[in-house]
């Protein structure tokens, strides 16, 4: 449980000192700028749908993260979203305009910002139907900002799913982003914050968490909520001499209608390094890889030929807690459109081995349905249920063969490689929709 200060009335509320004496951070003592560009670690947004998410990404970083167009068009997040994010400092300035990124990358003065640390940035959909993809980013993310609009009662059904999500997945650190606060009076955005802290101290396992009231379409704030950011979510430590593993998230065909075949490059892979590095020129393995229709995994080896941060930045090597973009010399058309988006990616014959069929130790139901409209109990797992399972970046539908209290062995409809000990999300469906029912530790 955190001991976070919290603000006691509307003035303190919006109260730029106050709001700094909770954050907690001294400017004067920060440190020089890093010998290394490179991600402390991705951050990834959670929250009810059009709380947002992506517009205060926007705000934070410059970029809109939806970028397809069935997004564009229906207003909201389907697919996960990268972004980048460099957190500047105006050495001459006051907290909090000192605070300043990439999103506006000047001082108040005509001093040059000095670069303090950078993250990634990953955005997750909202909308209920979704709930797998956003556990498929969980899996990867390190730090989560939980958004939360003013306007609206709290918690809506999919901030208390996302938040329950978090926690299964095993996030730690969060920050709290208050949005929306100019649609409603500083009256009604503190009974929003006593909302927020009652849902938080009472029903999850957060405690009190660093709440920083915003407005990420205004610009509102945005310079605390970087400080914040900087204070709260401090780099990790990263497994550099470990067998590399790295969860793909995305595939994609990188190259535009109309490239001309000389000019064409091979198939990429979006995702995050759970541990050890990769190289440029160095072989890899794909796993479980091709699947036919008959359910047989067949591995692929290719070569990588380049890497990428969120940002765009070319890199020799690669290293956990940072989105990255590996580019290969397989045929586009095996990656595009998301085809082997769930797969592993290391060296050749040292990446976990193909699976079928699963084992989930330390079987953990919830005792209601998390995210439902109405309330709703959550019944025990059934022999020859038909679930929806979430390993890593993995989303695979599951036939119960065996289960008991704290243990379920389960068929997938689709081989997997995935390391033993990683968390396994469960998903039933309730009412047409796939809710998040229980969680386990996978085995095999």
């Amino acid at each position: 449980m955190s001991e976070t200060e919290t603000a006691k009335n509307q003035e303190e509320l919006f109260d730029k000192e106050k709001l700094k004496e909770i954050i907690g951070l001294d400017i004067d003592s920060l440190p020089l700028e890093p010998k290394e560009h490179r991600s402390a670690g991705i951050i990834g947004t959670a929250g009810h749908v059009d709380h947002g998410k992506s517009t205060l990404t926007q705000a934070l970083t410059g970029k809109f993260p939806a970028t397809y167009s069935e997004e564009l068009i229906r207003g909201i997040t389907i697919k996960l979203g990268y972004s980048h994010l460099d957190i500047l400092l105006c050495p001459d300035s006051g907290f909090p305009e000192a605070f300043t990124s990439n999103a506006r990358a000047k001082c108040p003065t005509k001093e040059r910002p000095r670069h303090l640390r950078c993250y990634s940035i990953l955005d997750h959909p909202g909308h209920e139907i979704l709930i797998s993809t956003m556990l498929s980013g969980a899996s990867i993310t390190d730090y989560a900002l939980v958004v939360i609009a003013a306007n609206e009662p709290c918690p809506m059904p999919q901030t208390r799913e996302h938040v329950a999500a978090l926690e299964v997945m095993g996030v730690k650190n969060i920050i709290v982003a208050q949005n929306k606060i100019e649609l409603v009076s500083k009256e009604r955005a503190f009974e929003n914050y006593k909302e927020i802290l009652n849902f938080f101290e009472n029903e999850t396992s957060f405690g009190t968490p660093i709440i920083i009231p915003v407005s990420a379409a205004l610009g509102i704030n945005i310079d605390i909520l970087l400080a914040a950011i900087y204070k709260k979510f401090t780099p990790l430590e990263k497994k550099l001499n470990a067998d590399p593993i790295m969860y793909v998230a995305r595939t994609f065909d990188p190259n535009l209608p109309g490239t001309k075949p000389e000019k064409l490059i091979g198939g990429a892979f979006g995702g995050a390094l759970k541990q050890g590095t990769l190289k440029v020129g160095e072989e890899i393995e794909i796993r479980p890889g091709i699947i036919d229709k008959k359910g047989n995994a067949q591995p692929i080896l290719s070569e990588i030929a380049s890497i990428q941060t969120d940002g765009g930045h070319p890199l020799e090597e690669a290293q956990p807690h940072a989105l990255i973009g590996i580019a290969t010399f397989l045929d586009p058309g095996l990656t595009k459109a998301d085809k082997l988006a769930g797969s592993v990616i290391g060296e050749p014959g040292r990446l976990p081995e193909i699976v079928r069929s699963i084992y989930i130790r330390d079987l953990h139901m919830f005792p209601r349905i998390i995210g439902a409209k109405i309330n709703m109990e959550n019944a025990p797992l059934k022999k020859n249920e038909r679930i929806l399972i979430n390993v890593g970046t993995n989303i695979n539908f599951g036939l119960v063969q065996d289960v008991d209290d704290d243990s379920a062995n389960i068929i997938l409809a689709k081989p997997i490689s995935i390391q033993k000990g990683e968390i396994v999300a469960i998903s039933r469906l309730i009412e047409r929709e796939f809710r998040l029912v229980g969680y386990g530790s996978l085995d095999y």
